[in-house]
């Protein structure tokens, strides 16, 4: 009898083990998820739509955004943030969503797979890197708080930051469809580095303020084949 429960206990022991490590799971599952939002919604909304689905994986793992952490953003946790967001490397698609983020100063969305880029809302952007996205063109007039533009690699034939006269730097390398810059807005003195020398081969023209200063200045670098000019318009006729 004896060894027949004996043998009967050997027998149980590995599931008895197994139960024990399966009761243990949730408390290491905790930990491993204690980053991750959770899947389910708190709150009945208005929510902010995003069309790009790694875009809100970003965004709902965000708990400076995501401050309920649960598997939506409210238009009050939108508008709430006023820090930075960076989303760069992940190819996405569409930013649609990002305009309810009416507070951040800062986007960096470089590296991306970006047709159209639209800021018109973030009008508190200080900082936007947006390179080595292929959309055509973009419109950052609304955006006059700018200080720094990172617009490298994209497919902009246009651009005009005359309305942008807090930038300070502003660079735009390897933009092979880039024929005119504007930025002729009587803060060209503000400019620390204008940097559109490498691989703009098809650049003709920037439009500046003061063509002498533009000239001499260290830091403003553009290519050989390129001029400074009060109206790129008419040298471009």
């Amino acid at each position: 009898m004896k060894t027949s429960k004996l043998l009967f206990l050997l027998f149980l022991a590995p599931f008895l083990t197994i139960s024990c490590s399966k009761d243990s799971l949730p408390e290491e599952e905790n930990l491993q998820e204690e980053n991750k939002y959770f899947k389910y919604t708190i709150g009945d909304g208005p929510f902010v739509h995003f069309e790009d689905m790694v875009l809100k994986e970003i965004i709902l793992n965000n708990f400076d955004i995501n401050t309920n952490k649960d598997n939506e953003i409210s238009f009050e946790e939108a508008t709430a943030y006023k820090g930075a967001i960076d989303v760069s490397f992940n190819t996405i698609e569409s930013l649609t969503g990002i305009e309810k983020f009416v507070n951040i100063i800062a986007l960096n969305c470089a590296n991306n797979k970006l047709n159209t880029l639209d800021m018109s809302n973030n009008l508190s952007l200080e900082s936007l890197n947006c390179g080595n996205n292929p959309f055509y063109e973009i419109d950052l007039s609304p955006n006059t708080k700018l200080t720094h533009l990172d617009i490298r690699t994209t497919k902009i034939a246009t651009l005009d930051l005359s309305k942008n006269t807090n930038l300070v730097v502003i660079k735009g390398v390897c933009n092979y469809n880039l024929k005119t810059v504007n930025v002729r807005n009587n803060s060209n003195d503000k400019i620390l580095i204008f940097f559109f020398g490498l691989n703009n081969t098809t650049l003709e023209c920037v439009q500046v303020d003061d063509i002498d200063y533009s000239n001499t200045i260290t830091n403003w670098i553009i290519p050989e084949n390129a001029i400074y000019s009060l109206n790129c318009f008419d040298n471009i006729l």
